[in-house]
């Protein structure tokens, strides 16, 4: 309330200080932040490094490979949702896709640090700049990418430039359509579960079968050859894995 009674006072002092119309260099004082620009060649909204990306990148960029796997096909099943008959693209691209995938794997998943270079990203996935780019902005726009623009200090400049812009710390998000998709893959038993699961299950058979004394015991002579054909079956057909049991 304070300052905008000042500003108030500060642009009817203005007025009244003359006769003529204000023109607009009169007007842009008036508004004029007290804060100037550094006029340093850096992006807007730039952090110095280890402002902000420390704590992000654990938050957003810190999990499993089974995640990092669910991930990758959420991505994919929205490209296959908005891919268009006859169009080589959906909303993401495969472009962005590969760029996706890549930073999945380039980070680090213990202190989630991933902060390269758009060159280094053309020079790995053998495209140009400004499709990396492109794709970046697209995997952002969806909500599956995300980024802290960065600046550094310049040690010893020879000019008026102290600050200089360093690569982008990128953050891996997810959009919230997606937040539930991952959670169902992920739910899902891996290949390796699901073969100790069948493992347990012929087992489980194996043990419910009658043993040869038990068969042998039986009277019934066409009985005790149906029981010792299918206990000769069942020992001798191969486990889930394919392989045989070490003896």
């Amino acid at each position: 309330m304070a300052h905008r009674q000042a500003f108030s006072a500060k642009f009817q002092t203005g007025i009244a200080s003359t006769n003529t119309r204000l023109d607009v260099g009169q007007l842009s004082g008036l508004f004029r932040s007290k804060r100037p620009r550094t006029g340093q060649h850096v992006r807007r909204n730039s952090y110095h490094i280890g402002e902000r990306e420390t704590r992000a990148w654990v938050q957003h960029n810190t999990f499993g490979s089974d995640e990092h796997n669910a991930r990758m096909c959420a991505a994919e099943k929205l490209e296959r949702e908005t891919k268009a008959p006859g169009k080589r693209n959906g909303a993401l691209g495969y472009v962005a896709l590969d760029l996706l995938r890549f930073l999945l794997r380039l980070r680090n998943r213990r202190t989630g640090q991933l902060d390269p270079s758009y060159a280094y990203l053309a020079k790995e996935l053998n495209r140009s700049r400004s499709a990396i780019v492109a794709a970046a902005h697209r995997l952002k726009q969806h909500g599956f990418l995300d980024w802290i623009r960065r600046t550094q200090l310049v040690e010893d400049a020879d000019s008026d430039q102290y600050v200089q812009q360093v690569p982008n710390a990128f953050l891996l998000t997810l959009p919230r359509k997606a937040v539930e998709l991952v959670g169902r893959i992920m739910r899902r038993p891996t290949e390796q579960q699901q073969r100790k699961t069948d493992e347990a299950a012929r087992r489980q058979r194996l043990n419910q079968v009658p043993s040869v004394e038990e068969i042998t015991a039986i009277a019934d002579p066409e009985l005790r050859e149906l029981n010792l054909r299918a206990l000769a079956l069942v020992e001798s057909a191969s486990p889930p894995s394919g392989h045989n049991d070490t003896l």
